[in-house]
């Protein structure tokens, strides 16, 4: 299996971590990172995205998910 990247964004208005964006490609990950952050899309800060690398498979996405918002 390939590293997957994804962008993870915490949302203060739900006070939870979700999935926002994913690639192969790292820097594809980093680039839609800092496009967010220069938008400020619905007001989100640099320190609510968080990037993660997994296994390109959903399980091992939702695991990472789940650490995030501390149900594992």
């Amino acid at each position: 299996m390939r590293k997957y990247y994804t962008l993870f964004v915490y949302e203060l208005e739900h006070q939870k971590w979700f999935n926002y964006f994913g690639d192969y490609d790292k820097n594809v990950v980093i680039d839609e990172r800092d496009d967010l952050h220069e938008n400020l899309y619905h007001g989100i800060l640099k320190q609510h995205m968080c990037i993660v690398g997994t296994r390109d498979d959903q399980t091992a996405i939702d695991a990472a998910l789940d650490k995030l918002n501390g149900k594992i």
